[in-house]
């Protein structure tokens, strides 16, 4: 009898047996991932990130004090190319770069590859640029989180390759520095990342679509606070090893929005670094007042708000913990009448639809885990679930067509067989 990858976890996780105990892997030690490519130089493949409809953010790594150059057009075999100048590995930063692509055309496919100097030419890679604020394209991407090294391979991945998303969302968990021998030192975190993308799977998606990212606690520790000492040092790593656009005036923000045509605009809410329970802020004074404005001021259909941690439920460590800031944000979009706001979240291990209470009718979609323990904790039968599962692997696929009427976003959960196991349609209205 064929068993789906499904079906085996969930088996797996009702006899209470972890796959790193099934695999015989230690819980203690890390892979040594720190070999170039003996061809190209490159080390852990690239990834495209913080796509814009202008330009797209390259990460890469290399051996140290080696000199790279992106080379990147329209052309699928790269036979005509421009290329950025060379470029440094930076050695505080465990011989990674992360290179700009500017000038890029709209609505776009971009083919690239990295060139390490005096090697061969890496493998070509793809990645989309966003339309223009006023073209109505439809626009389809997955996102997910929770990605735990010791449930590698990620082979998930395949699936949401399979999809061909213009993007995919990352919403945080993206190492776990605290579990598996917890991370202290900067080099120690860089360890946790390069254990996390040496695997295959993962390898051929970033080749193949681009990524936003944000990160969550296990990026530090468990329910870490601002004031963690380690929060400074897992801030850095974060930031060494994703393809994020940083902010020129404020280097260590995470919190960023981009549009993607008419379909949607996305809010990428940093729910880590700036909460402060004393004051009953998750967000901090900045952030809130960048994200209401935002809002307010968003034409697209969608505006999708990615936050790392659920809007209900899960208890302090989550919006639960915020209620008072909750209830603003909440309350400031019914009373502007905004339309089209959705948010996303990941962290609890879940695939679900959560009608937010007291949330005047707005919706919460939690997609994950990637890779790490299914949730066994929830009741699944509270009255806020619209939809509830939390038995495989997942991540959602979500496609909005501002052609189509009525206006709608499609919801669809899939699983690591590539099979969807739950639709549904949100209204933008």
């Amino acid at each position: 009898m064929k068993v789906t990858r499904r079906e085996f976890l969930r088996l797996l996780g009702n006899a209470g047996i972890a796959m790193p105990a099934l695999l015989g892997q230690s819980a203690c030690t890390l892979p040594v991932v720190d070999t170039p490519d003996r061809k190209t130089g490159l080390s852990l493949g690239y990834t495209a990130g913080d796509v814009t409809a202008n330009g797209a953010m390259i990460w890469l790594r290399t051996a140290p004090n080696s000199a790279v150059s992106i080379q990147y057009g329209k052309d699928e075999a790269l036979q005509q190319f421009a290329e950025t100048k060379s470029f440094k590995v930076r050695d505080d930063a465990d011989s990674t770069a992360l290179i700009s692509l500017d000038g890029l055309e709209p609505k776009s496919t971009y083919y690239y590859r990295a060139v390490v100097e005096g090697r061969r030419a890496g493998p070509i890679a793809r990645f989309v640029t966003a339309p223009p604020s006023d073209d109505p394209a439809k626009v389809s991407f997955c996102f997910s989180g929770d990605s735990r090294e010791s449930y590698k391979p990620f082979t998930i991945m395949d699936a949401v390759r399979a999809q061909r998303p213009d993007f995919f969302l990352h919403l945080g968990d993206t190492i776990y520095a605290d579990r598996g021998g917890s991370a202290r030192r900067l080099d120690e975190f860089w360890a946790k990342y390069r254990a996390n993308r040496d695997d295959a799977a993962a390898q051929r998606c970033f080749l193949e679509t681009s990524y936003y990212v944000m990160w969550d606690d296990h990026e530090v520790e468990d329910n870490f606070a601002p004031d963690h000492p380690l929060a400074p040092i897992g801030r850095r790593a974060f930031l060494d090893y994703w393809p994020i656009r940083r902010n020129p005036q404020e280097p260590e923000r995470i919190y960023r929005a981009v549009r993607w045509g008419q379909a949607c605009e996305l809010f990428l809410l940093d729910t880590r670094q700036y909460r402060n329970p004393l004051k009953g802020t998750m967000l901090g004074p900045a952030q809130k007042k960048w994200l209401l404005e935002g809002l307010s001021a968003s034409s697209a259909l969608f505006k999708f708000v990615a936050t790392s941690v659920t809007m209900a439920g899960g208890g302090r460590d989550r919006w639960d913990g915020f209620p008072k800031e909750r209830a603003e944000i909440l309350q400031f979009i019914a009373a502007k009448k905004l339309q089209g706001v959705v948010f996303l979240s990941a962290d609890m291990h879940y695939a679900g639809i959560t009608k937010i209470p007291k949330g005047y009718g707005l919706k919460d979609i939690t997609a994950g885990p990637l890779a790490s323990p299914l949730n066994r904790i929830t009741n699944s039968a509270a009255k806020r679930f619209e939809y509830f599962l939390a038995e495989n692997f997942n991540f959602a696929k979500i496609t909005v067509d501002p052609t189509v009427q009525p206006a709608h976003a499609l919801v669809e959960f899939i699983d690591p067989d590539n099979q969807i196991f739950h639709r549904a349609k949100i209204a933008a209205g």
